[in-house]
């Protein structure tokens, strides 16, 4: 009998996902991590499926990719709807119907927009904040089986996606690090480092908290 903790990494195969993923299986956890054909998050009838073969965990880890820069007289009904299955409402149903085990972990990897809007990432920035909330409240109402909640909020990550969104436009990577102080981008590996330090150290001190890796992008101080 597998006695070891359990991790569900939604969006685990590439990028940010992947480095949690890779973090957790180093401190021999037994991670399931996703790709779009094992659930389509902007999909509920492809979510439920999934929820059904994945009812308990000790770590949920809610990752997906964010919908590309759209004007706001542009988003049509199909479009708003859409993401909010995928950014809202999909993830809502995982924290509803997914047990999470005395003393676990919620991890969610959002956007550093949930601090400071990007008006041309309105789809992203506008339905995130409204995820983050959801994570506070639920971080008061379980305090009784010991389950913490930590937002993880992004900015600009050197992933793979990334770097080729760079290299469409002629970019280069060491031109856009630039923009950031010390002309340092945030790499995956660091975000999946620290969910590990938090699982492996069964740091508690985070329930409710909003942790950034942005190098200092962000211009806000509270």
């Amino acid at each position: 009998m597998d006695i070891r903790m359990k991790a569900i990494v939604i969006g685990g195969s590439k990028g940010i996902g992947k480095a949690i993923s890779d973090n957790l299986k180093s401190i021999d956890i037994n991670v399931v991590s996703t790709n779009s054909k094992d659930v389509d998050t902007s999909d509920l009838n492809s979510v439920n499926e999934f929820i059904k073969h994945n009812s308990k965990t000790d770590i949920l880890v809610l990752n997906t990719g964010g919908p590309p820069p759209i004007n706001f007289k542009d988003i049509d009904e199909k479009t708003w709807q859409d993401n909010f299955n995928k950014l809202f409402v999909s993830f809502a149903l995982m924290l509803n119907k997914i047990e999470i085990n005395k003393g676990g972990y919620v991890f969610l990897v959002s956007s550093f927009a949930v601090k400071e809007p990007d008006p041309e990432l309105i789809l992203s920035s506008s339905l995130r904040i409204g995820f983050v909330s959801l994570m506070k409240m639920l971080s008061k109402l379980n305090l009784e089986k010991g389950v913490r909640y930590i937002n993880i909020a992004p900015g600009p990550t050197k992933t793979d996606r990334l770097i080729g969104l760079l290299d469409s436009s002629g970019e280069s990577i060491e031109t856009f690090s630039g923009d950031f102080p010390g002309n340092e981008i945030p790499e995956p590996k660091e975000i999946g480092m620290f969910v590990r330090f938090v699982v492996d150290n069964r740091i508690k001190s985070f329930n409710g908290s909003t942790i950034y890796f942005d190098s200092g992008l962000l211009n806000s101080y509270v």
